[in-house]
């Protein structure tokens, strides 16, 4: 609101500069002033903003001209036409540079995270976990082991503290590609505050919680799905979402060691995309379903590299529910002792990490449902049968990749399409920077409504499979967004 009255302040003066002196209110005359005095006031409480670049330019370039009329005043120096002339087009230019102020600040908004629905408050802290009988592949070092940093969120009863920023790091965080957006337009994301209080004790409403494991999609962190992270433990949820060393943006762990993502790596996944592409161009052109089913299996017959990333990740999840069984009993010190109730396990995740979540379910029976969230399933579903309850949830224009695996679920299956969103609607950056839109990253679809969508059938998803409570799923809040068509296991339209 702050930032509105500066606009509104900055766009008043300048229209106040189009009228000669003595056709002005006298208080008028102070508006230039008082635009300077907010604009401090911002920094003090609000600190600096690239956002704000525009308006302090703007600012600066007001102030100085009424500094220079002020003088002219004193002086009874006369306006000549050339003057006039000027100083009309620097009005004129001023207005062009507010109006460029206004679309930094709708694009490239500060906005705090919206309130998770469910009746926990949402308490967060950090694990790091070190599998030493596992050789880590993606050093050179043969002495390494497989080592990565989890964040869990979890349902607290009270507040303890200020709630955490959304990435407290990222000046420490580098960009992936020299021709990716500079990494200034992201510093702001340190001052979006969040939902989550660090450290704040578990709820006691319940001798225990169901537990979820979050994969995020592949070079992204688990930052970037707060939203939903959040919504599911306000919930009753506990959720464990590991970071992936050398492959996400950067790994940083409580005591400030960094592990960047490693450029080898990223070298491998690039040749990999474009040794995929003339496979995944003719899946996108042709509309023959039995065409479309077998190319699908030719793009996870001659892929190596993202199958090794799928094992990677299934093996740290495994060994981390490994992990959680022993903090349950004691064995190792923690928040959770006593509070997992492993018996209720889940899993989702994002693009790759949605893919991870199917592999998980198809060689782990402690996880008992499942969501893969817009990823093409690489791994062993293709050849497995999965037992547990899952569902996948696609955007419209990822509609078809998992086809070919349609068959391998002997269980509760559902197929949701999402009309009118593209992958990227299923993370954060939807709500915190919507200029993701106006590049086509997101799709048509409202933000707030997708959000709605999402939080609804994951959560009730769960709630259903992982918490047995009687209720229907999915619900009639769901099935009336007329963006959302959903299948059952059968392929029968709901």
């Amino acid at each position: 609101m702050f930032k509105i009255l500066i606009i509104v302040s900055l766009l008043l003066t300048l229209i106040t500069f189009f009228f000669p002196k003595y056709k002005r209110l006298y208080w008028v005359n102070f508006l230039p002033w008082l635009v300077v005095v907010f604009v401090i006031i911002h920094l003090i409480f609000w600190k600096y903003q690239w956002q704000m670049i525009p308006v302090y330019a703007l600012t600066s370039i007001i102030f100085i001209i009424s500094l220079t009329k002020f003088k002219k005043t004193i002086s009874n120096e006369p306006e000549s036409h050339k003057g006039k002339f000027f100083k009309y087009i620097s009005i004129i230019l001023g207005l062009l540079l507010l109006i460029v102020a206004s679309a930094v600040l709708y694009l490239f908004p500060i906005v705090n995270l919206p309130k998770p629905t469910g009746p926990y408050v949402v308490g967060t802290t950090l694990m790091s976990f070190n599998d030493t009988k596992r050789p880590e592949i993606l050093t050179d070092d043969p002495k390494d082991t497989r080592e990565f940093m989890a964040r869990i969120w979890y349902p607290a009863d009270f507040v303890k503290g200020n709630s955490m920023f959304y990435k407290e790091n990222v000046q420490q965080v580098g960009i992936i590609e020299p021709a990716g957006p500079p990494n200034f337009i992201f510093s702001h994301y340190n001052l979006i505050k969040t939902n989550s209080y660090l450290d704040t004790p578990i709820s006691n409403q319940q001798l225990t919680y169901p537990v979820l494991v979050f994969s995020p999609g592949f070079l992204a962190s688990y930052e970037d799905y707060q939203i939903l992270i959040e919504e599911l433990a306000s919930h009753g949820y506990i959720v464990f979402a590991p970071n992936q060393p050398y492959e996400s943006q950067s790994v940083i762990y409580p005591d400030s060691k960094i592990i960047p993502f490693s450029e080898e790596h990223f070298k491998k996944y690039k040749e990999n995309q474009e040794n995929l592409t003339p496979l995944w161009k003719e899946f996108w052109t042709t509309t023959d379903q039995e065409k479309r089913i077998e190319i699908s299996k030719k793009i996870l017959d001659s892929e190596s590299f993202m199958d090794t990333v799928l094992r990677v990740r299934t093996a740290d999840i495994q060994f981390m529910v490994d992990e959680m069984e022993k903090m349950n009993s004691g064995n190792i010190n923690n928040i959770f002792s006593n509070k997992l109730d492993l018996s209720r396990l889940g899993i989702l995740g994002h693009s790759m990490g949605g893919a991870v979540a199917g592999q998980v379910c198809s060689v782990d029976s402690r996880f008992k449902a499942c969501v893969n969230l817009d990823g093409f399933q690489w791994g062993d579903v293709v050849k497995n049968v999965i037992k547990q309850p899952f569902m996948i949830m696609q955007s419209e224009n990822f509609a078809g990749v998992n086809d070919f695996i349609l068959n391998q679920f002997k269980n509760k299956f559902y197929l949701v399409t999402i009309k009118d969103s593209k992958h990227m609607n299923f993370d954060d950056n939807q709500i915190i920077m919507p200029s993701t839109k106006l590049i086509g990253m997101t799709g048509k679809i409202d933000a707030k409504e997708m959000l709605q969508i999402t939080n609804n059938l994951i959560t009730s998803f769960f709630d259903k499979y992982i918490s047995d409570k009687n209720i229907t799923f999915p619900n009639e809040n769901a099935i009336n967004y007329p963006e959302v068509e959903i299948k059952d296991f059968n392929l029968s339209k709901i």
